[in-house]
């Protein structure tokens, strides 16, 4: 027999977990029931606004609020979904006719709008208490504020003065002590958004990253017309690259700010994080000329469009205005190195870090850009910076990334030090769920593709593109730039595009969608793709989005004519290379640790191996940097013609006509081909035991 108890508990837990489908299945043996508890009916409530049913939701809380007609919360989170349903004002007039207290109906009213619950009680304070301590948190003065509230707080406690204590601690630099105040606050006033962003801000300065988005994300839901509110839980959601709820709450920020330069430097950070170059260009350009960072941005979204010479013009103007920023220096320096001007870039880094040695990013492009002498000035400037105490952390991390690959000759072991330090850094950081990764290849080769496998239809899309895919550091670069010599091709890049033009089919079939879907979705990718890669071109565009390997089948369905092309090398130089580079912050998490990259590995390779079982003979095209390297003619020969292209001999000659390349490899590709780095992994056999023990526990090391 189910325990009810037992099962609202788990209802809850569901729901602070976001599964709001997931919690309705749970309480459906006690909605089932002759007799429903109030709390099963105002679970449901909550579940079904959770789930974007909202009428159904308006009912349940009926129901809730007909068996418990005098519960706050039940008020509350019947306020949160007047916001969505725009009867705010009628249920203002319900709660007073109910005879709630007036602090309730204010939260309501506030809830109800958008805005969010402040925190009200003020316990056994007067108003001069009250003043006293407002004053104290605007200055700082956490010793004043604690000799006002610490005796107040002992007679009866009171949610605002938590509130105003949490305030001052903050601005007085403790962190860990503020969110204590907050989470006092909270306690007694749960719904009060102030407390929640209170917090959260506390706990972030504190380092607690996970804990700061997870309040962060309850201040947002209960203030969701708060830009405040939402900034902060975007900040953190795209910090961490929740890029989803990042996205949703930059909408959210807009909506209630819309020439607010916070809101519009959110959306354009959120717009370029998710490959929208355009999009972050446009919110780019709506901030003031004088805002902060603007020429930055502006700089970073024109580059992502493949508008370099605007994105030149952009870190030049901000330049102009600030010489002396390293970071706009920096930045340029980055895209003129994928660009190929190596000569220019490098002036630009050398005179940031003559200027500022700690610079991190400045530091740690200038080493992947070419090899440095360890006696260099330069390099000199990043051991002394790394040995100050006042270098930050960030700055510290990139600097072991430099220093590593500065060292990778000269100083092995000492490489390898650095290289420790700065993945356990990156680790900490931006931790790793090999969970999720599993969950989301069984989603992509499970429902996603039996639902599009299963339509009775064909995609009439005539695109042709070529995806490269294999793992990161595998050679997809390499492959890439052969086949964009060929005259008939351009190189894309990592397009991004494909991802999102998938979830968006998903989402489409779900709601019941037919075969006719599969063409627009193929339609949609080639729009979105001709922008990505730079415009309309009468040439077949690469595609090398290293991550189609995981949608292989569902690319195919859309894209009958496109060309999958897989590229493989011996996982033990995969998982060193991975091990040495720095990937783009809060991707590739997998990559910090040897336990990640071996999973990763692993799934790669079971990924590859379902859809070669799936597709059949044909479909795939794999080619192995080991082969390619020993007959380059033969290995491109044969790519050419699976791609349906005439043999060139010009694609050997690619480092000859490399375009703009904005990955790790943009000096590799710019060189001829070199075997250097073929079975490289011997020379650091004893140093990457745990790297091969992890492969060799996953099996991945059978007929390397």
């Amino acid at each position: 027999m189910t325990d009810p108890t037992e099962t609202l508990r788990a209802a809850a837990r569901l729901l602070e977990a976001g599964r709001a489908e997931a919690a309705l299945a749970a309480l459906s043996p006690l909605l089932s029931g002759a007799s429903v508890p109030a709390e099963a009916r105002f679970l449901e409530a909550r579940a079904l606004a959770e789930a974007d049913r909202p009428e159904e939701a308006r009912a349940a809380f009926e129901a809730a609020l007909a068996a418990a007609p005098k519960e706050p919360a039940v008020w509350m989170e019947r306020a949160l979904l007047a916001w969505r349903l725009g009867d705010a004002a009628d249920l203002r007039g319900r709660a007073r006719a109910a005879g709630l207290p007036a602090a309730l109906t204010g939260m309501i009213d506030a809830a109800a709008r958008g805005q969010g619950a402040r925190a009200t009680g003020t316990g056994a304070a007067t108003k001069r208490d009250v003043a006293a301590l407002t004053k104290a948190a605007k200055a700082g003065d956490a010793r004043t504020a604690e000799a006002v509230a610490r005796p107040l707080l002992a007679r009866q406690p009171g949610a605002a003065v938590w509130q105003l204590l949490g305030q001052a601690r903050l601005q007085a630099g403790a962190a860990a002590p503020a969110a204590e105040a907050f989470a006092q606050g909270a306690r007694l006033e749960p719904y009060a958004a102030d407390l929640r962003l209170g917090r959260a801000r506390a706990q972030a300065r504190a380092g607690e990253v996970a804990s700061a988005l997870a309040e962060a994300r309850r201040a947002a839901r209960l203030a969701p017309g708060w830009a405040e509110a939402q900034l902060v839980f975007g900040r953190l959601a795209l910090a961490q690259r929740l890029l989803d709820h990042a996205a949703r709450a930059a909408e959210a920020a807009l909506a209630a700010a819309p020439r607010a330069d916070a809101a519009l430097r959110l959306a354009a950070e959120v717009a370029l994080a998710r490959g929208r170059a355009a999009e972050a260009m446009d919110h780019a350009a709506a901030r003031a000329p004088d805002a902060p960072e603007r020429d930055l941005l502006l700089g970073h979204a024109a580059a992502a469009a493949r508008r370099t010479e605007d994105a030149l013009a952009a870190f030049a103007a901000g330049l102009a205005r600030h010489p002396d920023d390293s970071d706009l220096r920096t930045a340029r320096a980055q895209l003129l190195q994928s660009e190929g001007r190596t000569a220019e870039a490098e002036a630009d880094l050398g005179a940031v870090l003559a200027r500022a040695p700690g610079h991190g990013t400045a530091a740690r492009a200038l080493a992947y850009g070419r090899r440095l002498d360890p006696d260099d000035p330069a390099v000199r400037g990043m051991r002394k910076a790394l040995d100050d105490p006042a270098t930050g952390a960030e700055d510290r991390r990139l600097l072991h990334y430099a220093l590593a690959r500065v060292l990778e000759r000269a100083d092995p072991a000492a490489a390898f030090d650095h290289l420790d330090a700065a993945n356990a850094a990156t680790a900490a950081r931006w931790p790793h769920s090999p969970e999720a990764d599993r969950a989301d290849l069984a989603r992509m080769t499970g429902p996603d593709w039996e639902a599009i496998r299963d339509l009775q239809g064909e995609s009439a899309c005539e695109a042709a593109p070529v995806f490269v895919t294999g793992l990161p550091r595998s050679g997809t670069t390499l492959v890439e730039a052969i086949l964009s010599s060929h005259s008939a091709m351009r190189a894309g890049g990592e397009l991004a595009v494909l991802g999102p033009v998938l979830a968006e089919l998903s989402a489409k079939l779900r709601d019941g969608a037919g075969a006719e879907v599969l063409t627009q979705a193929g339609e949609a990718y080639a729009v979105r793709a001709e922008a990505a890669a730079g415009g309309p071109d009468p040439r077949r565009t690469t595609d090398k989005s290293i991550h189609t390997y995981a949608q292989a089948g569902q690319a195919l369905r859309i894209l009958p004519r496109a060309r999958i092309v897989v590229v493989h090398r011996d996982p033990r130089d995969v998982a060193l290379s991975i091990w040495r580079n720095h990937f783009r912050d809060g991707t590739h998490r997998y990559a910090a640790t040897a336990e990640g990259i071996a999973d990763h590995i692993a799934l790669f390779r079971e990924a590859v191996a379902f859809w070669r079982e799936a597709l059949g003979p044909g479909a795939l095209h794999d080619i192995h940097y080991e082969a390619l390297l020993d007959d380059p003619e033969g290995e491109a020969r044969r790519m050419l013609a699976f791609c349906g292209l005439d043999w060139e001999r010009e694609v050997l000659a690619f480092h000859e006509r490399a375009e703009r390349v904005a990955t790790l490899s943009f000096a590799q590709v710019r060189q001829p081909l070199y075997r250097s780095s073929k079975g490289g992994w011997r020379a650091h056999e004893a140093r990457i035991r745990p790297l091969l023990d992890a492969l060799e526990a996953r099996g991945v090391l059978d007929g390397a």
